[in-house]
């Protein structure tokens, strides 16, 4: 499990690219739960775009995970 850590305050999430060899679930705006197929080695990547505003700006960003799972 990972978590989307943004100074500020986050306005929407969600899942851009889904990954190859797993499945990714969004548990809230700034959680997601990666879990790989089962034995599977070898490199996944999956991306995660959240739209965010501080008190100076906003923004949209996205976040881009390649694992390798041994």
């Amino acid at each position: 499990m990972f978590s989307v850590n943004i100074t500020g305050e986050i306005l929407s999430a969600r899942i851009s690219q889904n990954p190859a060899h797993g499945t990714l679930q969004q548990l809230d705006l700034s959680s997601f739960l990666y879990t790989s197929e089962a034995g599977y080695r070898g490199s996944d990547a999956f991306s995660v775009q959240t739209t965010g505003k501080s008190q100076t700006s906003s923004g949209t960003s996205v976040i881009s995970i390649n694992a390798t799972l041994q």
